[in-house]
């Protein structure tokens, strides 16, 4: 049986008569029993919490009185302290114990205080209404709460990825990191390609990071489709593991991130490690380190192309640095010695055997009985096949000042290949 209107009434004055001792009872159970609002300063709780506590007691008592569950315009004040210690950093889990600690606590103490058998039943059926309250409470809380955290993330986010820009363009920067206190310094400049990424086939090489996206952006592609938006999540998620000061940008045109050069290069490497497995798709990260800020386009420059040449070559999943494709580098820049030792190989374009013979030859260093066994053949017919080739480009592989021009030649050649 429903309980009277004039009894609920009676009973929502009982509650109103006792609420700043209530509250008082909720801050003791809120501090024992939940860790981060202990760590608050006691001036901040007897001035906040107590009184939060004891408008969230006098809003109860009152929808207790008028019989009803409380509506959206009723949670204003509540909601408006979720948003608050979303932006204080106080977790979520921490924020709704509140609620429930302290109703549990205002529960403990409003028993104490009935004394009649009357004041006892009408606490009693209270119970419903209190859960129902709650109910509503609790969730209007949280959402509250998560959509606060979640526009700080976006601010955050947008914050570090205009200033990541600002670098990677060599734009003035210092007010921009000041604003939203971040500490200017050297980074490891990261471009991250993946093996679904589209190259850029005879795409003029940037001569300088342009305004409006860094041209070695264009070369950092990450996978397009339905694959790159999970990349793109997962790369942010292992860069915020990696650093929090790491700024990154990243969209479905490509990828940078600058991490700062406290972080040892070993846990750069583990982490683009990480972002393949999780990804499920190669991933090659070019890298340079800027010592300066204003280094920092030039490394840019230089880390794209590292990505460029490490995917194009089929390099597999991982970080690659200046010292890995030095000779790679330096031979995919157009100019007479490319084009010399591109020529070079050109009697050999129709020949496969020979060019095999060759590519064994220098892989198994000079050694022929190593390289015939490699090809199956027999010794004698590597060896008339490196006379073949000497005979047919004038140059002979088996001379010690001839076969780095041939190892030099079959790297152009490979560049050449993949378009690069």
């Amino acid at each position: 049986m429903s309980n009277p209107p004039e009894d609920q009434a009676a009973f929502a004055e009982f509650l109103a008569t006792h609420l700043p001792e209530a509250a008082r009872e909720i801050l003791a159970a809120v501090v024992r029993s939940v860790p981060d609002y202990e760590q608050l300063p006691q001036d901040l709780l007897e001035r906040d919490v107590i009184h939060r506590a004891e408008e969230n007691l006098r809003l109860f008592a009152r929808l207790l009185g008028e019989g009803r569950e409380p509506q959206a315009g009723d949670l204003d004040d509540l909601i408006a302290v979720a948003v608050r210690r979303a932006r204080e950093g106080v977790p979520l889990d921490a924020v709704l114990a509140v609620y429930h600690q302290g109703a549990l606590a205002a529960w403990n103490f409003f028993a104490a205080q009935a004394r009649t058998e009357h004041e006892q039943e009408e606490l009693l059926r209270a119970v419903p209404q209190l859960l129902r309250y709650l109910g509503v409470v609790i969730p209007g809380v949280a959402g509250s709460y998560l959509r606060e955290r979640q526009d700080l993330h976006r601010e955050q986010w947008e914050a570090k990825r205009a200033l990541a820009q600002a670098l990677l363009q060599g734009k003035p920067a210092e007010l921009l990191a000041g604003r939203f206190g971040i500490a200017l310094g050297g980074y490891h400049v990261l471009a991250l390609r993946t093996a679904g990424a589209a190259t850029a086939v005879g795409e003029a090489r940037p001569a300088a990071v342009r305004e409006a996206r860094p041209a070695a952006v264009r070369e950092a592609r990450l996978a397009g489709g339905d694959g790159a938006r999970p990349a793109i999540r997962v790369i942010h998620g292992e860069v915020d593991t990696l650093s929090p000061l790491a700024l990154t940008v990243l969209d479905r045109a490509g990828g940078w991130v600058l991490v700062p050069v406290s972080e040892p290069a070993a846990r750069v490497d583990a982490a683009v490690a990480r972002i393949a497995a999780a990804a499920g798709v190669r991933v090659i990260a070019g890298t340079a380190t800027a010592a300066t800020v204003s280094e920092i386009p030039a490394r840019a420059e230089e880390a794209g192309e590292i990505a460029r040449l490490a995917l194009g070559l089929g390099r597999p999943t991982g970080v690659y640095r200046m010292a890995d494709l030095a000779l790679q580098y330096q031979f995919a820049r157009p100019g007479p010695a490319r084009a010399w030792l591109l020529d070079l190989l050109a009697p050999l374009a129709q020949h496969q055997h020979l060019m095999a013979a060759l590519r064994a030859y220098l892989a198994c260093d000079h050694n022929r009985v190593a390289a015939a066994e490699s090809l199956v053949v027999h010794r004698n017919t590597l060896n008339y096949r490196l006379n073949r080739i000497a005979a047919l480009t004038g140059y002979d592989p088996g001379r010690s000042e001839h076969a780095p021009l041939f190892a030099a030649a079959l790297t152009a050649f490979d560049l050449s290949a993949a378009g690069l």
